[in-house]
């Protein structure tokens, strides 16, 4: 027994001192650290949703569950926008592709990475944060922004466009998002 119990603990510390980052395929000396303590009001934004609102979710789901503020109609590529509502009330704006939520985006403190990124922060705060996990990059019209890639999805902390630091946050599949930064005007 007390062999067993002194293997599992072995295993568990070699565990441990390797850094297997779940789902990143990264060790976990490139993953981010919390940098603030999470509390129960906590909201966090991340690439697969924020609260109820799930990548994928469908926004008929969402509306009947009340947790829809607003929706606009589909333009014709077949994109709408919605805010949140509820416990989320003003926190989020939802991007739906036929009816498939697709984007999240925040513009509120109030709202954080797992990591412990928000809205305000200086891009030295989130780079030391995220420590060489994601990239501090530019675009054409000289805005800024931070990504964090998770497979084929991605956070992007983008700049604010009055004051230094991140203005807004975004989670969602890397092809829209990045393309949106890039192309934007």
């Amino acid at each position: 027994m007390f062999v067993r119990n002194r293997l599992a603990m072995l295993f568990a510390a070699a565990l441990l001192f390797a850094g297997v980052a779940v789902g990143t395929g990264e060790s976990s000396a490139a993953a981010p650290r919390a940098t603030t303590a999470a509390t129960a009001a906590d909201h966090v934004i991340t690439v697969r949703g924020a609260g109820p609102f799930r990548m994928g979710v469908g926004l008929e789901r969402l509306s009947s569950a009340g947790l829809l503020s607003w929706v606009t109609d589909p333009d014709s590529a077949g994109v709408q926008l919605a805010g949140s509502a509820g416990a989320w009330a003003g926190e989020l704006v939802l991007t739906f592709h036929r009816g498939v939520l697709m984007v999240l985006e925040t513009d509120t403190s109030a709202v954080r990475t797992a990591a412990g990124a928000r809205v305000g922060m200086s891009f030295a705060e989130v780079e030391n944060i995220y420590r060489g996990y994601g990239e501090l990059i530019n675009n054409d019209q000289g805005r800024t922004a931070y990504v964090v890639p998770a497979g084929h999805m991605v956070i992007l902390l983008s700049d604010h466009p009055i004051r230094p630091g991140v203005g807004s946050i975004q989670a969602g599949p890397l092809c829209i998002i990045l393309q949106a930064f890039l192309d934007s005007e």
